[in-house]
């Protein structure tokens, strides 16, 4: 074996320690309040990706739970296990692209509460992680174009 194959296999085992560690921040991202809000200086609520989803379903919006699960778990999720199976279609539809949509609209959110003297917003420890998850997966994709 040369130092070159070597560094490759390392580098490969590496990827997927980070893929273990990014699996583990998106499941602590999604389970963990994400953010709080104090409406009216008197009612304060939290909430993770998975209540929103659960309060979505109980309050028979199907739809918008399935939505809210799919690009918040089912796609990271996917994105993880796809860098190691050898699955063609789903490269074609460029998973990576949909890990943002939850932290754009958590930014909206922040944003909606600093325009409003109705409501405050703060983000938790869920958001962090999730941020965490994301810019983890985007730096093995990034880092991973060097050793092909």
């Amino acid at each position: 074996m040369s130092i070159k194959q070597g560094t490759l296999i390392q580098w490969k085992h590496g990827l997927i320690f980070l893929s273990f560690i990014e699996f583990i921040l998106l499941i602590l991202g999604v389970t963990l309040p994400i953010a709080r809000i104090d409406e009216f200086w008197v009612f304060t609520s939290e909430f993770s990706i998975l209540s929103i989803a659960r309060d979505l379903m109980i309050n028979n919006e199907f739809l918008l739970s399935i939505i809210v699960i799919s690009f918040g778990l089912i796609f990271p999720l996917i994105k993880i296990i796809s860098r190691y199976t050898n699955i063609k279609f789903i490269y074609r539809y460029n998973l990576h692209k949909f890990s943002m949509v939850d932290i754009f609209l958590i930014s909206f959110l922040v944003f909606s509460s600093k325009a409003s003297s109705f409501f405050d917003l703060k983000l938790l420890l869920g958001f962090y992680f999730l941020l965490a998850s994301i810019i983890l997966g985007y730096s093995q994709i990034i880092f991973s174009k060097f050793f092909k």
